[in-house]
């Protein structure tokens, strides 16, 4: 469940996500806030995300792969999620870096570099022929699902 909590002066928005569990503290906050804000409640309009075989749970944070879990850290996860949402879209190294680091790191590219990698390792069963994670030479990365075909 996701809650927006808007209408400050300087137009700041605070945006909250609890899950089913937890709806109770956010509707704790909700009330608290209530006077001095307009609160509008929103649910994420898809919670899970499929591409190609595989499919994306956004609120639980795991992945599968024709059914198989594939374990991912916060960062591959966070990676695909933001690859996976614009297909086709290419996205440079530092746009993924703004995008999925919370903490800075002193070499940023290579982060990025190494991330991809380690996701590419875990959902690409043949690296010589990508089908989700795809390298645009010197502009960056993007997600377009290309089955292999037999």
């Amino acid at each position: 469940m996701l809650g927006f909590i808007g209408g400050g002066p300087n137009g700041e928005v605070l945006i909250l996500s609890v899950s089913d569990s937890e709806k109770h503290i956010l509707e704790k906050i909700l009330k608290v806030v209530e006077g001095f804000a307009d609160i509008e409640e929103r649910a994420l309009s898809s919670e899970t995300m499929e591409r190609g075989e595989l499919q994306i749970l956004l609120s639980e944070k795991k992945v599968y792969q024709n059914g198989q879990e594939i374990t991912l850290n916060r960062h591959e996860f966070d990676l695909l999620v933001y690859l996976a949402s614009h297909p086709g879209w290419v996205r440079s190294k530092a746009q993924i870096y703004e995008a999925v680091w919370t903490e800075e790191v002193e070499d940023y590219e290579n982060a990025v570099m190494w991330c991809i990698s380690r996701l590419r390792k875990k959902l690409e069963p043949d690296p010589d022929r990508l089908q989700y994670i795809h390298t645009v030479k010197g502009v960056g990365y993007k997600f377009e699902y290309h089955p292999i075909r037999e």
